[in-house]
């Protein structure tokens, strides 16, 4: 036992010896041992190195000795200043016992937090021939050799471009380790460690972006033939693992010819192949059963040519399913392949999903995907099964739908180029057949959670169209139903900016248009219930037949409402339209021109029938005024109207854009405590006044620059007759001109009878104005000078007024425009 603790003295006592004179060597020697590095290293090197610090190591890869390099800069071959390699740190291993003897003898490199930049220019030319040639054929440098056995890279970033091949290829590495053996020529190389690669793309066509890979490979590289042999090699990517082999050589022509299977595999190894923001939706879905994955790579890589691609891929009674879900596809089948004669070339790319088949919560499904030029593609496809829509909600959810249920029952086949449904000549060269039944569909729409409900009927595509027949549900309040026919639906739902025709037959039992502009235009960051922001797409062309029993929009209701709505070109316009309301009917005539969105145009024409005129104040909130309201007034309105404007995008008017002409007559018409009256009465001396009851009350209305023109008129009332003219402006100003019989024997005063005029019948008539805003007013005396003037001035100003509105002509313009084609039409 002693003999055996001398033994492990003197052994310590030995090494501690070596170590330490070795230590002391190195201190004393580090000046000489760098300058002969750097001198034997200069002999081969054509590029300048720079070199923030260096060092002599006999700790940094014990026990051999590491020349250390900090803040390395290599310059490229090409012209210019321009960087191959810079690094942190830089450690090449030698032999110290040859370093003694002056043989420097490479063994190990170490690089740490690296940037590689390899290019080849646009004439071959390559930026890493850094090495005079003499050396590059010898693998020398002067008494500078390399025997590389270890090699580790931290942190590392390689990029490479090939400009005439037009590729472009970006990798990084947090750690890689190799070792090398060499037997003249020959360099086997093992290599372990994790790979990412960032970037590769090959004319434009990216791949594997993003992924990163844990590597443990087995390579044999052939110098003197310049090819590289993979041996069976792993690449593990996440949870999937893939068996790598194959060749690269470039001493004639670059040639590769490389294999990959997929071990073990399931549905997520597929999956992790697609790029990160393909797969960060699908990364979760998981599956049980028998499912494979192969790809090949072969051919030539150049200028010309591309090497050849294929894929295989399936599964077969598999269970797809996301582990946070309920729902999952079960006894699922699909033969899938993907491939390419040129893989840089996507016109020639073939993607096959065939014989697809399971059940979704125990409902069948079956189809089939084929697509031909991804350049132009070219797609057959089909589908046929009984889908629970809650069930695929389950399965994989979309966001902005929830609580859905219901039963889609679907038969439907796609076969053409998509590109032919961009052109109206070609679109029909596209076959879209098939049937879509919907059975009571209930789902919730957007942060709102708008309803759409009770949703039954059959859609039929035929070609570009869509035929609806019986569609009826619930949206929100209002329900619906439809017969008709959507036009150019395939190429609307597929394209951006692309038009849609609608030509339909509507019914509905109640319409809520408050919440539907809500919905349609409403801000969606407040859930609809701010200011709307009305528009009409340019893309949307309407042909409704409308039948609706009740429709409600603010304070307006109105019942059995009929008539047509043609939109198109950001325009729309009824010409029949007829409804019960307030007591009376309504027909209407109007155009609506939304092509400047910030001022919004309408020209219509309607009529009122018996309408109760306090129901017209009330429904228009008084007119936002509170003058004279809708608890002051009552009868039937019988008018012609027309009008032109301009509404804001929440469809408020701009009021210096309002033009109207009312010929209006009022029947039964009552005026009740009316302030101005009771103001009047002690020019009138009459009780009366308080509740005017009048018989047929006529008038020619015009309005315009903000202001309403009353005509002179008559009213008849139980308790006098008087005469009314004048004008009130939308600023509440008002000038208003009363005749009215004088019931005293004379006048009382000067003003006052200078007021009074003796008509031919020798009846005495009393002038008297309303003048001021509606918040301050007087009445007084109208003088005779003044009331012969206004009264002129005033029919004279309202009937240039109104000729000019009249002479306009811009209702007919736009309904000329617009009625040139009625028909569904696009480019």
């Amino acid at each position: 036992m002693k003999t055996v603790r001398k033994v492990l003295l003197y052994t310590a006592i030995s090494l501690g010896t070596v170590l330490l004179a070795l230590v002391i060597s190195v201190f004393l020697f580090k000046d000489k041992i760098l300058d002969r590095f750097i001198q034997e290293a200069n002999k081969s090197l054509n590029t300048p190195v720079k070199i923030g610090k260096m060092d002599v190591s006999i700790f940094e890869k014990f026990p051999q000795l590491s020349i250390v390099f900090s803040d390395v800069y290599v310059e490229d071959s090409h012209p210019g200043k321009y960087p191959l390699l810079t690094a942190g740190k830089v450690s090449f291993q030698l032999n110290p016992i040859e370093v003694w003897s002056g043989v420097y003898t490479v063994k190990g490199l170490q690089i740490d937090d690296s940037e590689t930049t390899l290019k080849i220019d646009a004439n071959g030319k390559n930026n890493y021939t850094i090495l005079k040639e003499d050396s590059a054929k010898s693998g020398t440098a002067g008494a500078l050799k390399f025997e590389l056995k270890d090699v580790g890279l931290k942190k590392a970033k390689v990029r490479y471009y090939d400009l005439p091949a037009k590729e472009e290829l970006i990798f990084t590495s947090d750690y890689l380790e190799a070792s090398i053996s060499s037997a003249e020529d020959v360099y086997d190389i093992s290599a372990k460690g994790q790979l990412t690669t960032e970037k590769i793309s090959v004319d434009g066509s990216s791949y594997l972006e993003g992924k990163s890979f844990e590597v443990n490979s087995e390579l044999v590289y052939y110098d003197l033939n310049r090819s590289l042999t993979i041996k069976p090699s792993t690449l593990q990517l996440k949870n999937s693992s893939f068996e790598v082999k194959g060749t690269y050589s470039w001493k004639k022509r670059n040639e590769i010819d490389l294999e990959t299977t997929a071990k073990n595999t399931d549905i997520q190894s597929i999956l992790s192949l697609l790029p990160e923001s393909v797969n960060e939706s699908v990364a979760k879905y998981q599956s049980n059963g028998e499912v494979y994955f192969s790809a090949k790579l072969k051919g030539e890589i150049s200028k010309k040519r591309s090497p050849s691609f294929t894929v295989s891929f399936g599964f077969t009674d598999a269970t797809i399913f996301h582990p946070d879900y309920k729902s999952r596809i079960e006894h699922a089948t699909l033969t899938g392949s993907f491939a390419s004669n040129d893989v840089v070339d996507p016109k020639q790319a073939v993607l096959v999903l065939k014989d697809i088949s399971g059940t979704l919560n125990k409902e069948a499904f079956t189809g089939n995907f084929i697509l031909h030029d991804f350049k132009d593609p070219e797609v057959i496809c089909d589908f046929k099964g009984k889908v629970d829509a809650a069930s695929v909600m389950e399965f994989y959810p979309v966001e902005s739908i929830k609580n859905i249920s219901g039963v889609l029952l679907a038969d439907v086949s796609f076969e053409g180029k998509i590109e032919l449904l961009k052109k109206k000549a070609t679109a029909q060269r596209v076959s879209t057949l098939g049937t879509i039944e919907l059975q009571d569909i209930r789902l919730e729409y957007g942060p709102e959670k708008i309803l759409l409900q009770k949703v039954n009927g059959n859609l039929q595509f035929s070609n570009n169209d869509l035929a609806l027949s019986n569609v009826s549900g619930k949206l929100g309040n209002s329900d619906f139903l439809l017969n008709g026919f959507f036009k150019n639906v395939i190429t609307f739902l597929l394209f951006e900016d692309q038009p849609i025709g609608i030509e339909t037959d509507l019914k509905s039992n109640y319409i809520d248009l408050d919440q539907l502009f809500a919905i349609g235009f409403g801000n969606s960051e407040t859930g609809g219930k701010s200011d709307y922001a009305f528009s009409i797409s340019r893309n949307i062309n309407l042909n409704f037949n409308c039948d609706v029993r009740g429709l409600r929009y603010k304070r307006f209701y109105g019942r059995d409402l009929k008539g047509d709505l043609l939109v198109k070109n950001e325009m729309a316009v009824s010409r029949n339209f007829t409804c019960k309301s307030m007591g009376g009917e309504i027909s209407l005539s109007g155009i609506v021109d939304a092509k400047n969105t910030k001022a919004i145009d309408v020209v219509s024409s309607f009529k009122l029938n018996g309408v109760h005129v306090d129901s017209v104040f009330y429904v228009f909130e008084n007119f936002q005024q509170d003058f004279i309201e809708d608890k002051h007034l009552k009868g039937e309105a019988f008018a012609d109207v027309t009008l032109e404007m301009a509404l804001k995008p929440n469809l408020r008017l701009f009021p210096e854009t309002l033009i109207s002409d009312i010929a209006v007559v009022l029947k039964h018409g009552e005026l009740n405590n009316f302030q101005p009256l009771q103001k009047v009465r002690k020019y009138i001396d009459d009780d009366g006044l308080n509740q005017l009851r009048f018989s047929d009350l006529k008038n020619d209305i015009h309005i315009e620059n903000k202001t309403v023109y009353i005509p002179q008129m008559e009213v008849r009332t139980n308790v006098t007759s008087l005469k009314i003219s004048g004008t009130h402006t939308f600023d509440q100003r008002i000038d208003y001109r009363i005749v009215t019989p004088l019931r005293k024997d004379k006048p009382t005063s000067l003003e006052e009878q200078q007021a009074v005029e003796v008509d031919a019948s020798g009846q005495s008539k009393l002038y008297l104005k309303i003048t001021g805003t509606t918040d301050d007013y007087r009445v007084a005396y109208d003088t005779e000078a003044v009331k012969k003037k206004i009264v002129s001035d005033l029919k004279k100003e309202v009937q240039e007024l109104k000729d000019a509105f009249k002479n306009k002509g811009t209702q007919k313009k736009k309904e000329l425009e617009l009625e040139k084609d009625e028909y569904f039409d696009w480019p």
